[in-house]
């Protein structure tokens, strides 16, 4: 959407790498979805669009979970990773001190299902990996490689971690894998890399609790202890493994659904993820952290969130609204006429569709009694797919605040995805006098006929074409 690449900068590569020992966790599944419908967008529109989604690399490292990486697709408990009959054998005072640190429960825990907001297992069971093994080639490998590479080539190399600190993931990841990433960055030598870290505090609570036959399992009442004990950690004076930290809660909790993970846990986007995101655009840039400094972030209202509420409110709000314009058009609009145009002539569509004039030459639709390329068809797809996932997302984040606070960035009724055609995008931006602006300003037939006027200049044809012209004009105050 633009919140990372400003038109007038250089495009940015980015690479995602996930850490999850839950494979079947849906909010795992959802990310990379997200991920891979992406990637699927930049690749369709082929690198020739001007405007929107120009250049760059979004790279792919695949999910690392540090419980196969030592168990293989095989059960893995504290107890066999710290061979307790060998300790106590050898030596009984160890055994018993592995007996004062983690209960039975907590030793006999199959962790391919998580770490169960346990931090202390997750610390121990990744404190003993080293990421540059040959068994991480796939994830670690390519990455640690590609950062090497940047950094050894005088690019400004940026790493950024996210998690939260209130369960058991994020709350042992975030810590140690931060350690073993600086001490390898030393080892290597490099001294230009940034190692920063988005970290969430608690912002929501669950509606109901697990049993006793629930098993060990996440429990709200000790995200603040977990909390405490790892922002505890991060304070300590000779910890410098980040150059820079965010540090994002919210006191307005919003209520989930109990899940001890796996499919169950599909927990909405929330607004502080969002913030969290926005640490990383805030970094970019930046050189390394000369002195200590310490900014804070606060609502202008305690009860409603907006957009001057947001770091770098005008950008942000402008890519963001810019996105969603794009997304309820293109989904909601402009991709509906084009299935509709499916098995007619150009000649016969344009006729209540001039503007597919501009984009799609005569000729090709004639032979193949269909609107553009195949090419062009599988554009159109797979802008589908990235509009589907970035309504569901903005829906979500616009609907997360739990009725606690009143939210005035984006009206989530007009998030839908639907198949009837939607007109008008008055009111999806909630902080914007739709009343000071013309009505045809707001109207999605207006739009198509500033597209139908439309030069072609330098842009380009087909779908890409069409999606480029409408990034230009969604870009409204």
């Amino acid at each position: 959407m633009g919140l990372l690449d400003q038109e007038e900068s250089p495009p940015t590569e980015l690479g995602v790498l996930f850490v999850e020992p839950d494979r079947q966790s849906a909010l795992l599944q959802r990310a990379q979805t997200a991920l891979v419908r992406t990637q699927s967008l930049h690749k369709a529109l082929g690198g020739v669009t001007q405007h929107f989604c120009p250049g760059g690399e979004l790279k792919d490292y695949g999910v690392w979970n540090p419980v196969e990486s030592v168990a293989g697709q095989g059960s893995l408990t504290m107890a066999q990773i710290y061979t307790k009959h060998t300790l106590q054998h050898r030596s009984p005072a160890l055994g018993g001190l592995m007996d004062c640190l983690f209960t039975q429960e907590e030793q006999k825990l199959d962790l391919r299902e998580g770490f169960r907001g346990r931090p202390p297992i997750g610390s121990a069971l990744m404190s003993a990996i080293a990421l540059d093994d040959s068994i991480h080639a796939k994830t670690w490998g390519r990455f640690l490689g590609d950062v090497r590479q940047a950094a050894k080539g005088g690019e400004e190399v940026c790493i950024h971690m996210f998690g939260s600190v209130f369960g058991g993931t994020g709350a042992s990841g975030v810590p140690t894998v931060g350690q073993l990433l600086r001490n390898w960055l030393k080892n290597e030598g490099i001294q230009r890399a940034q190692l920063n870290a988005s970290l969430l505090l608690p912002y929501f609570n669950f509606k109901d609790h697990g049993t006793k036959d629930t098993g060990l399992h996440a429990e709200a009442s000790n995200f603040q202890l977990n909390t405490g004990a790892a922002l505890q950690y991060l304070s300590q004076e000779d910890n410098q493994d980040f150059d820079r930290v965010y540090l994002l809660g919210s006191d307005a909790k919003v209520a989930y659904g109990f899940s001890i993970g796996g499919a169950s846990q599909a927990n909405g986007a929330h607004l502080v993820e969002l913030l969290a995101a926005l640490g990383l655009r805030d970094s970019l840039g930046k050189t390394r952290q000369a002195a200590e400094a310490a900014y804070t972030l606060s609502r202008h209202n305690q009860s409603s969130v907006n957009w001057s509420d947001l770091p770098d409110s005008a950008i942000t709000r402008r890519a963001m609204s810019r996105g969603a314009r794009l997304a309820v058009v293109w989904r909601n609009n402009i991709s509906l006429d084009l299935e509709a145009a499916n098995g007619q002539s150009l000649k016969r569509f344009c006729v209540g569709a001039p503007w597919a004039t501009r984009f799609y030459p005569a000729g090709s639709s004639e032979e193949a009694s269909t609107l553009g390329s195949r090419k062009d068809k599988d554009a159109r797809l797979a802008a589908d797919q990235w509009s589907e996932t970035l309504l569901t997302w903005l829906k979500q984040l616009c609907s997360s605040t739990g009725g606690a606070l009143e939210q005035k960035l984006l009206n989530p009724a007009k998030l839908q995805v639907q198949q009837m055609h939607l007109e008008s995008l008055a009111d999806l931006v909630r902080d914007r006098d739709d009343g000071q602006v013309p009505k045809r300003e707001t109207d999605v037939e207006y739009l198509k006929i500033k597209l139908d006027r439309r030069t072609s200049g330098g842009n380009p044809k087909g779908t890409a074409g069409l999606l480029d012209t409408l990034w230009e004009l969604c870009d409204q105050p």
